[in-house]
């Protein structure tokens, strides 16, 4: 049975589509938990690389500022010694080559650097070389970039290549009292530059008449953020220039990835989190369902009667009203039969109450098959009496009344209790009203219970029906 568009329906369908956009989707708040997280921790990641990654880079510019000083110390103190050598020389002119060596052996070797000595005594062709340290810079024929040196006039320092070995060559005096200093650059490098050795850095020297470098040591992927370079003035003037760069090796051992473990904390958190929430939103979910499915049933409570599915009195009520207003509206009759099963209360006595139950589905049941327009409105108003609201009905209402009671007695239902022929049956009082503003639901309701009175005074198992029309006497059938 269905209300007219008058009566108050919740139609579900509708609120659902105005809360929620057709077509938009809602991002799962654990979806977005896990991505805020990842992305966070990968920002803080990045920054605490950054900062060790520059921490270590500090500390590799530590280093090398201390592998600089002491390779600028040895390399001054080593001119300091060659000029000492020289002053000596300068003083003593008339010293044998013998001598030199021997002075040179005590000035300039317990400081090392410088590996050999040439000098051209007075009286001499060609210079004399000979050894200071245990190096093997000295070869059996001078170098011509050696003597060109050597037969220069200024105080200079050169690096020249001797074979496969790079050398300092320090020029000094004049004339007679014309000497070199060769220096091992290799060894003078791998002395001083401790730390860069140690930790396999990369080390390039460059001169300033020079766009490559003449010494290079190390090798490896350089870290290009790392690089930096060292200018060193020697005592004439001249600058050489060291530059360092750390290897990607190198940088990594200094590091302690303490950022990678705040990184991968923090995306098993945010994952943890997310699972969490996740299970908490289904959860809620659950929930929700329930309470929409316990907010239907009592929806359904509410208008309905729980044991025949029925109308229940309460909606009865608000249909009956509308439907008497707008009877008065559209000018049309409107009917009403109001059905109680004779001697239920005996019924219920002698078979129990849940066998009184199953009489009031069977024949709910039963007036169900009865009724068939769609605006038709089967109620249950109490324990044993059903109710009819039947718009636009006139006089044919009886016809509804005979069917129905008919219905109810080809059940055969059977009635111990009853004494007259053993089966159940039904009374009904029947009423049509007229739409005038005498057509209430007060009115419609009264004058069918006292119908519905008078077929159960009268024995039961009938229907009293009252007919109002407004142009003839008022009808009242008793069957």
């Amino acid at each position: 049975m269905s209300v007219s568009d008058e009566t108050p329906t919740l139609d579900k369908s509708s609120s659902e589509s105005s809360t929620t956009p057709k077509g938009k989707k809602r991002i799962d708040v654990a979806v977005a938990f896990v991505l805020c997280g990842a992305l966070f921790s990968l920002l803080i990641f990045l920054y605490m690389f950054k900062q060790e990654r520059d921490t270590a880079i500090q500390g590799f510019h530590v280093q090398i500022a201390q592998d600089t000083a002491r390779f600028e110390q040895r390399l001054a103190y080593s001119f300091y010694n060659v000029a000492s050598l020289q002053a000596y020389l300068d003083l003593s002119p008339q010293m044998a080559g013998m001598d030199l060596s021997a002075v040179a052996s005590r000035i300039v070797n317990p400081h090392q650097g410088v590996e050999a000595l040439l000098w051209l005594p007075e009286g001499q062709l060609n210079p004399t070389q000979f050894s200071v340290a245990e190096g093997a810079v000295v070869t059996d024929s001078l170098d011509p970039a050696v003597v060109d040196i050597f037969n220069g006039e200024s105080v200079t320092s050169q690096i020249v290549q001797l074979g496969e070995r790079s050398v300092i060559v320090r020029a000094s005096g004049a004339g007679a009292q014309r000497m070199l200093a060769l220096l091992d650059l290799d060894n003078l490098i791998k002395t001083t530059l401790l730390n860069s050795v140690e930790n396999e850095l990369v080390v390039h020297l460059f001169t300033a008449a020079a766009n490559e470098p003449v010494y290079s040591l190390g090798q490896g992927t350089v870290a290009e953020d790392s690089i930096t370079d060292k200018t060193i003035t020697l005592l004439d003037g001249s600058e050489l220039t060291l530059s360092f760069a750390a290897t990607e090796s190198y940088l990594a051992g200094k590091m302690n990835y303490t950022s990678l473990f705040f990184l991968l904390t923090g995306l098993l958190l945010s994952f943890l989190l997310a699972s969490y929430l996740k299970r908490l939103s289904q959860h809620l979910k659950r929930l929700k369902d329930e309470q929409d499915i316990m907010s239907e049933q009592m929806i359904d409570t509410s208008w309905n009667d729980p044991l025949t599915g029925l109308v229940n009195r309460t909606h009865f009520d608000e249909a009956l009203d509308i439907e008497c207003r707008r009877a008065v509206r559209e000018f049309s009759p409107l009917s009403m039969i109001l059905l109680r099963i004779d001697d239920f209360t005996q019924y219920s006595e002698h078979y129990g109450v849940d066998a009184a139950d199953i009489l009031v589905q069977r024949i709910s049941e039963t007036l169900k098959s009865c009724v068939s327009r769609p605006g038709d409105i089967l109620a249950r108003v109490d324990e044993s009496q059903f109710g009819f609201i039947l718009p636009s009905t006139n006089e044919l209402v009886v016809q509804l009344a005979e069917r129905c009671s008919l219905a109810v007695r080809t059940l055969a239902l059977p009635n111990e209790s009853e004494a007259k022929d053993l089966c159940v049956t039904v009374s009904l009082g029947v009423v049509t009203l007229q739409p005038t503003r005498l057509l209430t639901a007060e009115r419609l309701f009264d004058t069918t219970m006292q119908q519905l009175e008078q077929a159960r005074e009268a024995g039961g198992d009938q229907y009293n029906a009252y007919i109002e029309n407004s142009t003839e006497p008022s009808l009242t059938y008793s069957v």
